[in-house]
């Protein structure tokens, strides 16, 4: 089983006299080092480093990279589609084994785990539920799965990273304009829209087992003096995702068999 991180984007489009006719969406990864910062939130909760993962199912591959297990190229496609609304699944993921943990935003490891660190607050600092197909999208929100993913608290932990990168091109047919308007529009606006970009993580073991608390009360404990004791020395705010102009963000969790 595994935990990704679904993500639908809204469009918001201003229309000046056209429409959208067509787009395809590629993607395209580098490996990103975020363990030095994922490491140092977990150690301050007492838990232990994450290593780095020597299966196959539990490397986020760099594109172009063809791997026995994954191909990068369709792995990074097919996430991009689905960020994109194109799509609603991947079958490259679903070769995957672990816990996501998703960012959207700038290549800022600190920024990322930050972001996933604010995760704390959706449990309203009490130990979280065990996970269940009920709860999953009213408690396991994308933001809660990447904080459990930050602070995974089984043994001979490991993670993967990756810098994404998706790009989206358009054409438009344009329509009651005159001929002059509507070439400098379609000039316009054909081509590449503003490449949206994310860092994600795949975490292992499973951090999230079906009926079951991710977290015992020592952790948790361990956690919440970790993480509170942190935002009262530094004085952290919820860092937000930046995201690409025009788009609205809908994050929400979802399974994949």
């Amino acid at each position: 089983m595994l935990h990704f991180v679904r993500v639908a984007l809204a469009v918001v489009s201003v229309f000046y006299g056209h429409e959208a006719a067509s787009a395809s969406t590629t993607g395209e990864a580098e490996t990103l080092d975020c363990l030095a910062d994922m490491n140092e939130a977990r150690t301050a909760a007492g838990l232990a480093k994450f290593g780095e993962p020597s299966s196959d199912k539990q490397k986020l591959p760099s594109s172009p990279t063809l791997k026995e297990t994954v191909n990068a190229t369709n792995l990074w496609n097919e996430i991009c589609k689905i960020i994109a609304e194109e799509e609603e699944d991947s079958a490259e993921a679903e070769k995957l084994e672990g816990t996501f943990a998703y960012y959207a935003g700038k290549k800022d490891c600190k920024a990322a785990v930050q972001y996933w660190k604010d995760g704390f607050s959706l449990f309203n600092n009490k130990l979280p539920p065990a996970y269940t197909t009920s709860n999953q999208s009213e408690v396991y929100t994308d933001r809660a799965v990447s904080f459990v993913s930050l602070y995974n608290p089984q043994a001979s932990p490991v993670a993967s990273c990756v810098f994404v990168t998706c790009t989206t091109a358009s054409g438009f047919a344009a329509s009651a304009l005159p001929k002059t308007d509507e070439r400098r529009t379609l000039r316009r606006l054909q081509g590449e829209e503003e490449p949206a970009t994310a860092i994600i993580c795949l975490t292992n073991p499973q951090a999230l087992i079906t009926d079951t608390a991710p977290f015992k009360e020592d952790e948790w404990q361990k956690i919440v003096h970790a993480v509170v004791g942190t935002e009262e020395r530094t004085g952290a705010s919820p860092v937000r995702p930046s995201l690409p102009l025009g788009f609205v963000m809908m994050l929400f969790a979802y399974t994949l068999f």
